[in-house]
C-alpha cells in the first residue's frame, strides 16, 4: 500500500466550468487499485481535496481535483489497471479474463469485466473500400442486412430488413465504396445502384460457386442419358472391382459393429445351460384356465381366534344380522355392549335404504 497527499495551494481546474481555483474546501482519501509490482497487488491511498469554484455562473459549487494520470472521475481504479481490464476483457471476454486477471494478482468478477468491456467505446467508422453486403436470419422468418469490411473483415453495421432505401441511404452518408460484394439479390442491387452508382457491383466467393455447383448440377441432370456413352471403354488392362467393398466398409463401422451385437446370435459358452424354449401364447392360455379350475376348486374355512373374547366380530354381529334380516346369535348378544346394543336398536329401527 501507498500513501500519497496532493499539495495545497496548488490550483486545479474546475471539472465544471474549467477555471482555476484553490480555494479548499476539505480533503478526503481515494483508495485506488494499481497495476501488481512484483507479482503483488497494489493499492494507493490517496488524500486529495475539494476546491471551490470561484466562478458564480458555473453550478458546481464544490469539485474535487484530479491528477492526470493517476485518477479519473468515479473510477477506483488507475487508468494503467483500467487499459489492462479493458484489453484483457476485449480477447477472453468475462469468464476467461476474470481467470486471466486472477493470475495477474487482480481480482475481478465475471461481471466487472464485461461490465467495462461494454464501457469501451467503439472505434470510429471508416469507410471501407471494398463492402460486404449480405442478409443473416434474426429469427423465424426475420431476416437482416449486415455490411462488412471486405478488407479487414470486421463488421461495420447491421439492422432489420433488407431495405434497398435504407441501404442505399447508408451509402449516401458514407461515400468512398469502391466495390460491393453482394449476393444475388435484387434489393442490394437497387440499394447499391441508389447510394454508390459508381462503385463496381461482384458476387461474392460463396455466392460464385454456389451459383456454379447449382448451374453444373442442372446441367448434369439434363444430359443425364449422354454421360454413359462419353465413358471411356473398358480394357483387359484394367482392375477388376473388388465386390462388396461398401458392405465390407460398412459392417467395420461403429454402427456397423452395433447392429451385429444386436441382430446377430452372440457365440454361447459350452458350460452353459441352453435357454428354455419360448411360450406361445396357447401355453398362456393353458396356464390361465388351469389357475381359474385351482380357484374354484379351493375351499375356504374361518379358524375363530383362541379365546374368542380378544376378536371385534362378534360384538357387531347383531348390526350385520339385523342388515340381513335374520336373528343374531345368543353368544354374540351376551357380548354387546350397553353402547353397542343402543346403537344396533337405532340401526334396525332405520329404513333399509341400501335395498
Amino acid at each position: 500500500m501507498v500513501r500519497a497527499r496532493t499539495r495545497s495551494g496548488v490550483p486545479a481546474a474546475c471539472t465544471g466550468c474549467g477555471q482555476l481555483s484553490a480555494w479548499c474546501h476539505s480533503r478526503y482519501v481515494r483508495r485506488l487499485a494499481d497495476v501488481t509490482v512484483g507479482v503483488r497487488p497494489l493499492r494507493i491511498d490517496l488524500s486529495v481535496r475539494r476546491l471551490y469554484c470561484e466562478n458564480a455562473a458555473c453550478p458546481k459549487v464544490t469539485f474535487a481535483e484530479q491528477v492526470p494520470g493517476l485518477t479519473v472521475r468515479y473510477q477506483r481504479r488507475t487508468p494503467q489497471l483500467q487499459r489492462l481490464v479493458e484489453a484483457v476483457g476485449v480477447v477472453l471476454a468475462g469468464r476467461g479474463g476474470a481467470r486471466m486477471l486472477r493470475i495477474l494478482n487482480v481480482t475481478l468478477s465475471r461481471c466487472t469485466v464485461l461490465s467495462q468491456l461494454m464501457r469501451v467505446p467503439l472505434p470510429p467508422l471508416e469507410t471501407p473500400r471494398v463492402l460486404g453486403v449480405d442478409d443473416f436470419a434474426l429469427y423465424g422468418g426475420t431476416y437482416g442486412t449486415l455490411l462488412v469490411d471486405a478488407t479487414t473483415r470486421l463488421p461495420l453495421t447491421l439492422w432489420e430488413g433488407r431495405d434497398a432505401e435504407q441501404l442505399g441511404q447508408w451509402l449516401r452518408e458514407h461515400p468512398g465504396v469502391e466495390v460491393a460484394c453482394r449476393d444475388g439479390s435484387l434489393t442490394y442491387q437497387q440499394g447499391i445502384t441508389a447510394g454508390a452508382p459508381d462503385a463496381v457491383q461482384v458476387s461474392d466467393r460463396f455466392h460464385l460457386w454456389q451459383g456454379l455447383s447449382r448451374r453444373v448440377q442442372d446441367i448434369a441432370s439434363a444430359h443425364r442419358g449422354c454421360l454413359p456413352a462419353a465413358l471411356p471403354p473398358a480394357s483387359a488392362a484394367d482392375p477388376e472391382p473388388i465386390e462388396g467393398t461398401a458392405e465390407n466398409t460398412a459392417t467395420n463401422t461403429r454402427a456397423g459393429r452395433h447392429a451385429r451385437r444386436l441382430f446377430e446370435p452372440s457365440p454361447r459358452r459350452p458350460d452353459r445351460p441352453p435357454p428354455p424354449p419360448l411360450r406361445g401364447p396357447a401355453d398362456h392360455v393353458t396356464g390361465m384356465i388351469s389357475g381359474y379350475e385351482n380357484l374354484a376348486r379351493a375351499t375356504f374355512t374361518f379358524t375363530p381366534t383362541p379365546g374368542g373374547s380378544n376378536s371385534m366380530l362378534p360384538a357387531f354381529s347383531p348390526v350385520l344380522a339385523a342388515r340381513e334380516g335374520r336373528k343374531p346369535s345368543s353368544s354374540a348378544a351376551g357380548s354387546m355392549s350397553a353402547s353397542s346394543r343402543h346403537a344396533v336398536g337405532a340401526d334396525a329401527t332405520e329404513p333399509n335404504t341400501s335395498a
